[in-house]
């Protein structure tokens, strides 16, 4: 019977929602950090209550001390959670790669540039991103200061019909003059160098 049962669907909606308060009752506002439940899978019919429920979702942040406070508190969620409905529930929490985050001198830097580029108006000092999962190993290992080249409206660089325009290029060219001092194979073959 329902009433005799043990539900990890209640389990794991509770799971999700409690994850949510890491972000708004557990770390300092001006520290970046989003929390996001993308997945949950149980059951096969609409009668039956599932054995399992499975969650997935992501952790992304910066700072390595907010994704290890993260870390303890989705532990202790879960082993919270779990405890009061009864189910047993387990945290696989997977640390993928380092954030890119850019080095202070090298961005401060490259910012002093921004009156020669001919977009001076939008351009904005950033020290981190979320994104180049080689670059950031690269760049946990070398300082430096990464920077993104917009070229207004279209296609955003992860979809079918992305295509870098002139107009960016130059613009890249002139905000980057160190480029063209990389070894020669790099600039006759328009290609980025290995680490890219």
């Amino acid at each position: 019977m329902p009433h005799e049962t043990r539900d990890p669907v209640v389990a794991a909606v509770a799971i999700a929602q409690a994850f949510q308060t890491i972000v708004s009752r557990n770390h300092y506002a001006m520290d970046d950090l989003v929390v996001s439940v993308t997945q949950i899978h149980t059951g096969t019919t609409d009668n039956v209550i599932p054995e399992t429920a499975y969650l997935n979702g992501t952790v992304r942040t910066f700072d390595p001390k907010v994704q290890q406070m993260v870390i303890d508190r989705m532990k202790t969620i879960v082993a919270g959670q779990a405890l009061s409905f009864g189910v047993a529930a387990e945290l696989d929490y997977e640390v993928g790669y380092p954030a890119t985050v850019n080095d202070a001198d090298k961005t401060r830097s490259r910012w002093r540039w921004r009156k020669r580029w001919p977009a001076r108006p939008r351009c904005r000092a950033r020290l981190g991103a979320r994104w180049g999962r080689r670059i950031r190993l690269y760049a946990a290992e070398a300082p430096r200061c990464y920077l993104f080249i917009g070229q207004g409206d279209g296609a955003g660089l992860h979809q079918p019909t992305y295509d870098s325009t002139t107009r960016s290029r130059r613009s890249a060219r002139r905000s980057l003059p160190g480029w063209w001092n990389a070894p020669s194979r790099w600039r006759r073959n328009r290609e980025g160098p290995p680490w890219a």
